[in-house]
């Protein structure tokens, strides 16, 4: 039962990171208004206590938005803690 609660966890994390990055590639793509509230819709939970974190840190940058990369990297690892503990 624990392992296909943590194969379930890795696909999770999986499916969240490859959301993220269609995500951060809507910036060099055109898409529509619909597909990008879509996005929006579904990466905002993920983001929003990122970047509360950031706004209070020396991250801080005002040119460029750190958080998508960060979070990201934290969804990786979080993958491969899981896959680590599967085997």
């Amino acid at each position: 039962m624990v392992r296909y609660l943590l194969y379930c966890f890795s696909i999770f994390f999986v499916v969240l990171e490859v959301i993220l990055i269609l995500y951060m590639l809507q910036g060099f793509f055109r898409m529509g208004h619909t597909i990008r509230l879509f996005f929006i819709m579904l990466v905002y939970p993920m983001l929003a206590p990122m970047q509360r974190i950031f706004k209070y840190s020396i991250l801080n940058t005002y040119s460029i938005d750190l958080s998508p990369y960060i979070t990201l990297i934290i969804l990786n690892y979080c993958y491969f803690l899981c896959d680590m503990l599967l085997q």
